[in-house]
């Protein structure tokens, strides 16, 4: 079992966009142009699958550093 979590896109080179995930950062795929710098994403298997709102993002994020969820 797999545990995603959003990250936040910073960069976008053709179809490859760049994710912050706070202590890290990765790269994956666009399959749609949808996505737009500032999104936070979910990625899957190094394609980016959706786009989450910010506030749930912010929240979720927030649950994960505090160490609480």
């Amino acid at each position: 079992m797999c545990l995603s979590y959003p990250g936040k896109i910073i960069k976008i080179s053709k179809d490859l966009a760049t994710i912050d995930y706070t202590s890290e950062k990765r790269k994956a795929k666009l399959i749609s142009k949808k996505f737009k710098i500032g999104d936070y994403v979910i990625v899957q298997g190094k394609i980016v699958i959706e786009k989450v709102d910010k506030k749930s993002a912010e929240k979720w994020l927030e649950m994960i550093h505090s160490g609480k969820a």
